[in-house]
């Protein structure tokens, strides 16, 4: 292929990771990897050029790419740069996110090559597409990236792009107010600090790691998940009764991987 390849995801809870890993592994060339799941790693601008590929991955938040995610992405350009797209949800639906990233990345010099909706446990709980993606998941996302380097390949023999056609309406699904909310600590805590150092929306205080703002938590319970105590749960009636919900209606089908070439 003899063209730089770039991952540049948003991975809370890794299972966009392992996706955007083993598309990059299917395609088989040396990587850069750009993970900007930390605040920390948000704050320069990136440029990339027409002799790159960019895989980018993101989680789907009620059908949505995250909102503090598209005003970050105003800050990467391409220069008619191919580019990969790809969401990953918790077995309910990804409704517009990928329409809307393929939107955003395309304003900003990328053209879209191909495109992909894969399935990961869902943050909120772990009986919502347990363990995903599986053998089964990462099999289909390494048969993509064999399928996008023969893209790829067809693409520099002959010089032609056809219009990358993904699912998605407009105008894209409202984004709804939702009562913040955030973990709480209990008596486990044992200050280690790894919820605070590891959230990607800096909402853990670095001094009282027991301190959450819910006004910028994201509900991405990477706190939760990554706690050697734990320490960190989402107590409030609200949220459980939804995360309930969640389970009651899309546990039981197995939503399966979705490619756009």
């Amino acid at each position: 292929m003899d063209k730089q390849l770039n991952l540049l995801y948003l991975s809370a809870t890794d299972t966009t990771a392992k996706i955007v890993k083993e598309i990059a592994y299917g395609i088989g060339e040396p990587v850069k990897e750009y993970n900007i799941t930390l605040p920390g790693d948000r704050q320069k601008e990136l440029s990339f050029h027409n002799d790159e590929v960019v895989i980018i991955g993101v989680p789907v938040y009620a059908g949505r790419v995250p909102e503090f995610l598209t005003e970050y992405f105003v800050n990467v350009k391409g220069n008619h740069t191919k580019a990969v797209f790809l969401v990953v949800y918790g077995n309910r639906d990804y409704e517009d996110a990928l329409l809307e990233l393929e939107d955003i990345f395309e304003g900003n010099g990328f053209i879209g090559i191909a495109a992909g909706a894969f399935i990961g446990e869902h943050s909120y709980t772990g009986k919502l597409a347990a363990g995903r993606p599986d053998e089964d998941d990462l099999k289909s996302a390494r048969e993509f990236g064999m399928k996008i380097k023969d893209k790829l390949i067809n693409i520099n023999a002959h010089g032609k792009i056809e219009k990358l056609i993904v699912k998605g309406n407009y105008p894209y699904k409202e984004r709804k107010y939702q009562q913040p909310v955030a973990p709480e600590t209990n008596d486990k805590c044992i200050n280690c600090g790894i919820c605070a150092t590891h959230c990607p929306k800096g909402a853990v205080d670095l001094v009282n790691f027991r301190v959450v703002d819910a006004t910028k938590c994201i509900k991405c319970c990477r706190c939760v998940k990554r706690c050697p105590a734990n320490a960190k749960a989402i107590n409030q009636e609200s949220f459980i009764q939804f995360t309930q919900g969640l389970i009651d209606k899309f546990s039981i089908t197995r939503h399966e991987p979705e490619i756009f070439l």
